[in-house]
């Protein structure tokens, strides 16, 4: 079976704090919008008012290589990156 690997990017800078990408990880694995369901955490420094996306170890699954985050993201701040097939 071919099987999409691939990782999540984060570009840091392109981040806006909107919570876009903890509502879509939430609703595709829970299918409930709850942000402490999701498996992305916003960080926010509050010295210089910037936020990020941070994924938590061990829980995403890059919803089969479709990632919802990615999708919902309107600027960017995560992009999947295809790292090629894996045959089981």
């Amino acid at each position: 079976m071919n099987k999409i690997r691939g990782r999540l990017v984060i570009n840091e800078l392109n981040c806006r704090g909107c919570l876009s990408c903890q509502l879509a990880c939430s609703f595709a694995k829970h299918k409930k919008f709850n942000p402490t369901k999701s498996c992305i955490v916003i960080k926010r420094n509050v010295e210089n008012e910037s936020t990020k996306p941070v994924v938590i170890d061990g829980c995403c699954d890059l919803c089969g290589g479709y990632p919802a985050c990615v999708e919902a993201c309107p600027y960017n701040a995560i992009m999947f990156e295809e790292v090629g097939p894996s045959y089981e």
